[in-house]
């Protein structure tokens, strides 16, 4: 391909050979102009390349220094920007079960219980939770015989295995029933029995006794995890 910088001189010799005598030195600037044009689009082109890698080479000492100064002066994160949310009852519940347990589905009635059937491969049993916050219960009037104790902190402590659900001796389906109460001097009250039937009535039973014992129900009921519900009046 024909280089136009290095034809022009020629282009204008051509060009001026019919004009006065004063015309070459015109041509002279001419040809003085067009090499002046050509080393500077060649030092330009050095001086774009060149730019080009300072400029690159800027980019990543830039972006080097940006990600130095933003990690220098990111804030530290502070324990309350990371608190985590409270568990549902059945979250909590799901929590502190015994892992080894087969877990049906669990259900929240009208009232709040929470309920879920329990299976050790054994028989399956039903599984009863019940939480609220009211005024506060300090003795054992109204427990069965024997199966309350008022602790030295004030909670109020009831506890029994096994027993019959109908005390007037008919219990149909043979249905007994494990439960465990705490009521702590702050009026918080949780509520657990486990039964040795799927269901409480109206069912036989599916097992000789609950699938819990007191002392994992007792466990149970004393969690941390449990969140219990404004206090009513």
């Amino acid at each position: 391909m024909t280089n136009l910088h290095d034809s022009l001189p020629d282009l204008m010799r051509r060009a001026t050979e019919d004009l006065q005598p004063a015309t070459p030195e015109l041509v002279a600037r001419g040809i003085r102009r067009g090499k002046v044009l050509r080393r500077r689009r060649t030092a330009l082109a050095s001086l774009s390349g060149a730019a080009a890698v300072l400029a690159t080479v800027g980019i990543i000492v830039g972006s080097t220094q940006l990600l130095q100064h933003d990690a220098a002066v990111e804030p530290a994160s502070t324990p309350s920007a990371h608190r985590p949310t409270p568990l549902t009852p059945a979250e909590t519940l799901a929590a502190v079960l015994p892992k080894s347990l087969h877990r049906g589905h669990m259900t929240t009635s009208d009232d709040g219980t929470l309920s879920v059937v329990l299976d050790d491969g054994h028989g399956a049993g039903l599984l009863t939770v019940d939480m609220m916050t009211a005024q506060a219960n300090t003795n054992c009037n109204g427990s069965p015989a024997g199966a309350c104790t008022v602790q030295p902190d004030g909670t109020v402590y009831v506890a029994y295995a096994n027993r019959p659900l109908y005390t007037d001796g008919s219990n149909p389906g043979g249905i007994t029933v494990t439960t465990v109460e705490l009521f702590y001097p702050d009026g918080r009250q949780i509520s657990i029995s486990n039964y040795n039937a799927t269901r409480d009535q109206g069912v036989e039973h599916s097992r000789t006794a609950p699938v819990l014992s007191i002392a994992q129900l007792t466990q149970i009921a004393r969690s941390k995890q449990w969140v219990y519900p404004p206090r009513v009046s």
